[in-house]
């Protein structure tokens, strides 16, 4: 068998290889970094990689030589089965160095960890993943259905990315946007929905994740059961709260601080019903939430209405009706354009 090395090339792997050894530059950090936000499975793959650094740091084997690596290369060969492919890498003078290209290798040569005569890590097989991604265009909403029979509603504007069956230990995917979840009950595999550095964990409960990327908030409301919020990092998780029902995390992402407060659970997830709850929201706010529900851009020509604020409730109505609507409660007029005739933006402006 094969090594999978079509995840990363050769500049890559270096390129990880340094950031799980602590040892690359801001701009490098910055790339794996958004290498991991883009790609769900890559993520998967460095953290797993962080694990066994971390884990040959803390036996401290500090004290390992150019020979002792080539012994490492050799006996890993020698217990495969089957003929493998070992890619070069320049191997470097420290000891420290020479442990972050035999990480790297240990991941691309198949999941095979060192041995056990090594005392290191048991040799096992790496099961490969088969990763579904459902993703919503603006006035667009779907439902998902999991194999382990929890039910997920994805909002418009929004991409969710989870595996076609869940393993025996955990249930994890991967969310930009807005989606509302019914995790079915099981207390022996949590359920993990990651949200660029925030990840929720249940083990059966009904809640709501908003985290669109041009958003400066992370929202996850809780309706049913109990759900515990984390920051994470690469090799490293840090617990903010375990809500109670009807409670609410407000994430700041750029101050990375936290706020909690209870929620109103028609305003927060009315829209999987097609209920858009309006209390005292600013008008460029409302706009936002109009766009994702119709799929039609809502403009103001007069940048000074954006924070004028509006309280209104809409139920299955038509978009003209909502337009009609703000007309009324902003003193505002609007026209509508349109591309190929189909309607594409409505523009709202001063009488």
């Amino acid at each position: 068998m094969k090594p999978n090395n079509t995840l990363f090339n050769d500049n890559e792997w270096q390129l990880i290889s340094n950031y799980v050894a602590g040892e690359c530059s801001e701009t490098e950090r910055s790339k794996v970094e958004e290498m991991m936000k883009q790609n769900p499975v890559c993520k998967l793959e460095i953290e797993s990689l962080q694990k066994i650094w971390d884990t040959r740091t803390k036996l401290n084997l500090e004290n390992q030589t150019q020979k002792s690596w080539n012994d490492v290369l050799t006996e890993i060969e020698n217990s495969s089965q089957n003929s493998r492919v070992v890619k070069s890498f320049t191997i470097y003078p420290i000891a420290k160095q020479l442990l972050k290209v035999a990480a790297v290798l240990l991941i691309i040569i198949g999941g095979y960890f060192t041995s056990k005569q090594f005392g290191l890590f048991e040799s096992k097989t790496k099961t490969e993943i088969v990763w579904n991604e459902k993703t919503t265009l603006m006035g667009e909403k779907l439902m998902v259905s999991l194999s382990d029979g929890s039910r997920i509603i994805l909002n418009a504007d929004s991409k969710l990315t989870y595996p076609a069956h869940f393993s025996n230990t955990q249930r994890e995917v991967y969310l930009e946007g807005e989606a509302y979840f019914e995790i079915h009950h099981d207390t022996t595999n949590p359920f993990i929905v990651h949200s660029e550095n925030l990840s929720t964990t249940v083990l059966g409960t009904k809640f709501n994740v908003s985290a669109f990327p041009n958003e400066k908030e992370i929202l996850v409301s809780l309706v049913e059961g109990k759900v515990e919020v984390a920051k994470t990092g690469l090799g490293s998780e840090e617990r903010i709260v375990v809500l109670k029902p009807l409670q609410q995390l407000v994430y700041n992402k750029s101050k990375e601080i936290s706020s909690f407060d209870q929620f109103d659970e028609q305003t927060t997830t009315g829209w999987k019903d097609n209920i858009l709850k309006f209390d005292n929201v600013p008008l460029e706010k409302v706009f936002v939430d109009l766009e994702r529900a119709y799929g039609v851009k809502f403009e103001l020509t007069d940048k000074s209405y954006n924070r004028k604020k509006i309280t209104a409730n809409f139920k299955n109505d038509s978009f003209w009706t909502v337009s009609e609507v703000i007309k009324k409660l902003t003193k505002l007029n609007y026209r509508t354009i349109k591309e190929n005739n189909e309607l594409k933006k409505i523009v709202f402006y001063k009488r």
